[in-house]
């Protein structure tokens, strides 16, 4: 049964499915939980995005699936490298596979104390 989930789930990312990020979240919910704890202002599109980069999708993949280009992907990884505060130098799918390991050393309202609202 669990590994008929998994190849849906490569079925519904490689489809675009709406259905991908709520199947992703069922098999992995502590990495949805892990992302929200570093930033609770995380859009479901972005978790979506997340989602795939765990699953170790390729750039050009990741831009096939979602029907954009490869410069949107890119860009897209520089803004959430920001918003999640991943080290330029640290590769942006295994920190994403590291999440699922890693317990939150501060909780969110912890962090949100002293950072200003934009």
């Amino acid at each position: 049964m669990e590994r008929n989930n998994f190849n849906n789930l490569i079925a519904l990312a490689k489809n675009n499915n709406a259905e991908f990020l709520a199947l992703f979240n069922e098999i992995y919910p502590e990495f949805v939980a892990s992302l929200k704890t570093i930033n609770p202002r995380i859009r479901s599109s972005e978790l979506e995005f997340c989602a795939m980069t765990f699953l170790n999708f390729s750039t050009k993949n990741i831009a096939q699936y979602t029907f954009v280009t490869v410069r949107a992907v890119q860009v897209r990884k520089n803004r959430l490298r920001k918003k999640l505060n991943i080290a330029s130098d640290m590769d942006f799918n295994n920190w994403m596979r590291d999440q699922i390991q890693r317990k939150p050393l501060v909780e969110p309202e912890q962090r949100l104390i002293g950072t200003t609202l934009k």
